[in-house]
């Protein structure tokens, strides 16, 4: 299965990239939007819906110099990641008179744009599922199709060519500590198509990686080939907050 549409039944994630409110800092913003996050897991009828939350929180990296292959990040603070049982039970959150107030308090503590895309459970490029448990940070990252190729075309690329790279090429397979492609399911208004998440020991262990000629050589012109590189953003987190689990 290479894409799936708005009849998909399986589990699904949601991933919002946020910002924080002007005027705020990054440490204002963390801890405001853990305890926000809180209230949904101690509100029965809003966490009934949701199998697992976490909330993974930007990394500190002011001075850094950036590799010659890195795409503007976006400015993202923070990312939250939800899981369903299914999109009707996504629907089913969104249609709880408690949450028209968990998002209008949510709107306080962020700015407007937010990027976000529902997506079926992640495919597995390089293991374990879901990074290992030690690794220090992750390199989280929504994207959108280059609108030369239809949906099912970008999705089948992703997947099986650029994914395919991270299998074979051993500089770009073997700083990694986990893989995953998290596609998008085709639904109206869904301005983004898939997130990407790589899993690294550490800031440092990426930024190491970046080195590897593979990624100038053979990653950016495949990328550029099927994205739309200008809606690219990525957010270096560390190990998330778990909100709800199970």
């Amino acid at each position: 299965m290479t894409t799936a549409d708005s009849s998909y039944s399986g589990p699904v994630k949601v991933f919002a990239f946020l910002k924080r409110r002007g005027g705020t800092t990054r440490a204002e913003f963390d801890e405001a939007w853990e305890r926000h996050a809180r209230r949904l897991a101690d509100t029965a009828e809003l966490r009934r819906h949701v199998r697992r939350y976490e909330l993974h929180h930007r990394i500190d990296d002011p001075g850094r110099e950036r590799a010659e292959v890195e795409v503007d990040d976006g400015g993202y603070d923070g990312v939250g990641i939800m899981w369903f049982d299914s999109l009707d039970e996504l629907r089913a959150l969104q249609a709880e008179p408690a949450y028209a107030q968990f998002e209008a308090d949510a709107a306080a503590l962020r700015e407007p744009d937010v990027a976000a895309v529902v997506t079926r459970i992640g495919d597995v490029i390089v293991p374990p599922a879901g990074g290992a448990p030690d690794a220090g940070m992750s390199l989280i990252c929504i994207l959108r199709h280059n609108a030369a190729l239809a949906l099912p075309e970008f999705h089948d690329h992703w997947l099986h060519d650029h994914g395919g790279l991270f299998q074979t090429i051993e500089g770009l397979r073997d700083p990694l500590r986990g893989y995953e492609q998290n596609h998008g399911i085709d639904l109206p208004g869904a301005e983004y198509d898939g997130v990407t998440q790589q899993w690294f020991d550490s800031l440092d262990a990426w930024t190491k990686s970046l080195e590897d000629p593979a990624h100038a050589d053979v990653v950016d012109p495949d990328m550029r080939s099927f994205l739309d590189a200008g809606s690219i953003a990525f957010v270096l987190a560390g190990r998330p907050t778990v909100v709800v689990d199970g």
